[in-house]
């Protein structure tokens, strides 16, 4: 600049201006350069332009590391953990977090299940289960609650729980804090529905604050059925037991005073202890004054059958009627000599046939007196 021309004012009000914007030591180094005042803001102005491509450049990969380090962040708490972000040897504050974040990766990776395994755990589970919100909402559903209701999965999703279950009440499963095997109905496609055992618990957050309820529920129908047929089959059977009680233990009227009661098969302990309550009632209701129990059919007799036998000869006697015993093989008087039974007061036949005549001999002479 010619040294003739004075310089303008203004040069040194933009030289003083730029080296309040340099650092302590390139303003010191600026202030002694020598030059005019505009060869001193151009040298300045070239200090502040290389800053600032510096920190442009650093904060590029400012940039870089922190879209790195948050995408990993989103894996991780979706329950992926392959990422990994790259750190360096500068030994930044990036590359600490960064180092942080791949270690709680190679943690997780090992000590929690992933996303996949806890889904195909629900989607594997036989019954149905339903994961609704604080508002009462459908947020997750598996295939067998699809399969039950008869809907696909996308009609169900952010629908009210009462839709599948009337009544249903998020509010009172929270306050009770969930319910167990408590029997519901299930409304299906169709407008029909279905009887399940329905559970629930109520799922809270690290705090406490209830934040959805998950819902469980098995169809009853095969169940039901089943508990039916046993019932009908049970009824069955009692009716059948009955029948075979009262044949097995037969009252046959000779006349109007004499009953015989034919018993077949195998006397035990409990079918003695039967055939008394039916002698007894039949001797009783008909005024029977001879009874005679025939044991020819008899395949095998316990002691505690005979003890039975002879305990009924004694209560008809006791109510006022006479007994004979009819039918005896050599084998079962054997066995009754052998336990010590007397049967010296008991009227007793080789045949039926024997004894019927006997009895009606005795009530006509009985009638004739």
């Amino acid at each position: 600049m010619d040294s003739h021309v004075p310089e303008d004012p203004r040069l040194g009000q933009l030289r003083d201006l730029i080296l309040q914007l340099l650092p302590e030591e390139a303003r010191a180094s600026l202030s002694t350069q020598a030059g005019d005042s505009l060869d001193q803001a151009i040298a300045g102005f070239a200090l502040i332009a290389e800053e600032l491509v510096a920190c442009r450049a650093e904060a590029e990969v400012s940039k870089l590391h922190l879209d790195e380090h948050l995408g990993m962040i989103v894996d991780l708490i979706s329950f992926k953990y392959e990422r990994r972000v790259p750190v360096s040897d500068a030994g930044t504050l990036f590359d600490a977090f960064g180092a942080g974040l791949n270690m709680l990766a190679e943690e997780l990776a090992t000590s929690t299940v992933s996303r996949d395994h806890v889904n195909n755990i629900i989607e594997s589970m036989n019954d149905l289960l339903i994961v609704i919100d604080g508002d009462a909402l459908i947020q997750t559903v598996n295939q067998s609650a699809c399969d039950l209701v008869g809907l696909p999965r996308e009609e169900l999703l952010s629908q009210p729980i009462d839709a599948l279950f009337e009544g249903l009440s998020a509010s009172d499963l929270i306050e009770l804090g969930g319910v167990r095997d408590q029997e519901r109905s299930c409304r299906i496609k169709g407008g029909k529905s279905v009887t399940v055992s329905f559970s629930a618990a109520v799922m809270h957050d690290k705090r406490g604050v209830p934040e959805g309820i998950v819902c469980v529920a098995r169809d009853l129908t095969c169940a039901k059925r089943s508990e039916e047929e046993r019932f009908r089959l049970g009824e069955a059977v009692q009716r059948q037991a009955i029948i075979l009680e009262e044949l097995s233990t037969p009252l046959i009227p000779i006349t109007d005073e004499i009953l015989v009661m034919p018993l077949i098969g195998t006397v035990d302990e409990q079918r003695s202890a039967q055939l008394l309550d039916v002698l007894l009632q039949g001797v009783i209701a008909r005024r029977t004054r001879v009874a005679i129990i025939d044991i020819t059919g008899i395949k095998a007799m316990e002691a505690a059958g005979i003890e039975g036998i002879l305990q009924a000869v004694k209560a008809v006697r006791l109510v006022g009627a006479e007994v004979a015993l009819t039918g005896i093989r050599p084998e079962v008087a054997r066995l009754l000599v052998a336990q010590g039974h007397d049967l010296g007061a008991i009227r007793t036949f080789g045949s039926l046939q024997n004894g019927i005549v006997d009895a009606m001999k005795r009530v006509r002479g009985a009638a004739s007196r």
